[in-house]
């Protein structure tokens, strides 16, 4: 099926998108793509280098043929764009957050409900192979009681000057772990966070989340009131980049590595054993999980999205409109609750 998409937005993740989607058309999964940019310079590179055609304007993409496109402007761009190019009848995949705020994300629902367009929103690690596995293995109750989880998302660079650590990292890992949880709302959030520089803009955050018990019924996994934690910060001069994640279970645990496409670790201690052959004091014996199929987050969301826009899957994205609110939601709430908002 012949798709021409376009990318909105040059930047560093702009180029992202537009490298990934240069390999899925050598794939034949589009036929065409557009780079648009509004500096006319950054478009036209862009499209030199990677053998595309660039426009400044979002407004003329419908009349190049763009049936679908993807969003990665500065955030408070997001949800004028996206309602923008839905009622040009484009659909739409726009980069997280959703909106600046609940009641610009909720605008940007109503026009793709309106309209009919799809919408998706950049919750890309929805669609990392581990994170899958992982929400499988707790679901069936290879992990046992649930009893904590813990994630850190650190690295370097200066602030910036639209959104702290808090929508622009942190987003990310309270989507995961309520993907995690079962896509329920988390009952409480916690925020402690710091502020660069700029006093209006937090550049280190520690967020706890409580989820809710849940009913037995709905899958094999005791969930009973889990607590996460989420360490998000632009001051990682030690560590610089990490990414990872750690489900703490009663018969097992498991360690994920974003960077790694290619599997996760599982650490047995069943019944939370202490013994020599478990470890002892000391961390639980590990096996391998490979993931053979795994594949960057970015490359099987645009893949989702591709099969989504061609009515190839009509169930509801991973990375939903209605997932993009509720992110921006645990935003707001977690700002509130370090009275940064």
């Amino acid at each position: 099926m012949s798709l021409k998409m376009a990318v909105v937005g040059t930047g560093y993740w702009g180029r992202n998108h537009v490298r990934t989607l240069i390999a899925l058309k050598s794939s034949g999964l589009i036929s065409e793509l557009v780079v648009c940019d509004v500096d006319s310079e950054r478009a036209e590179n862009m499209a030199t280098e990677f053998g595309c055609e660039w426009c400044t304007d979002a407004n003329d993409l419908k009349s190049l043929g763009v049936s679908a496109a993807t969003i990665a402007t500065p955030t408070p761009q997001h949800a004028p764009l996206a309602i923008s190019l839905m009622e040009q009848g484009i659909d739409v995949l726009v980069e997280k957050p959703l909106a600046m705020n609940e009641e610009q994300a909720k605008e940007v629902l109503d026009c793709a409900e309106k309209t009919g367009q799809v919408l998706m929103v950049g919750h890309l690690f929805r669609y990392h192979a581990a994170v899958r596995k992982a929400a499988e293995l707790i679901a069936d109750g290879t992990l046992g009681q649930i009893l904590h989880i813990e994630s850190d998302r650190l690295s370097v660079r200066e602030p910036r000057s639209d959104i702290g650590v808090i929508a622009a990292l942190a987003i990310h890992d309270m989507d995961i772990m309520k993907d995690l949880m079962g896509d329920i709302e988390p009952s409480t959030i916690n925020c402690l966070a710091l502020p660069s520089d700029n006093p209006k803009i937090e550049d280190h955050a520690i967020i706890e989340m409580g989820f809710p018990s849940q009913p037995s019924s709905k899958s094999d996994a005791n969930l009973n009131g889990v607590s996460a934690v989420v360490t998000v910060s632009w001051r990682s001069r030690i560590q610089g980049k990490v990414r990872v994640l750690r489900i703490i279970g009663q018969d097992a645990s498991l360690a994920i590595d974003y960077l790694d496409h290619s599997g996760l670790w599982i650490h047995h201690h069943p019944n939370n054993a202490h013994g020599q052959q478990w470890g002892g004091f000391d961390a639980a014996p590990r096996e391998r999980i490979e993931l053979p199929l795994g594949e960057p987050s970015l490359t099987a969301e645009l893949r989702a999205f591709i099969s989504h826009v061609n009515g190839e899957n009509n169930d509801t994205p991973f990375a939903s409109g209605k997932v993009g609110l509720e992110g921006v939601g645990m935003v707001s709430s977690a700002l509130k609750a370090a009275g940064r908002e």
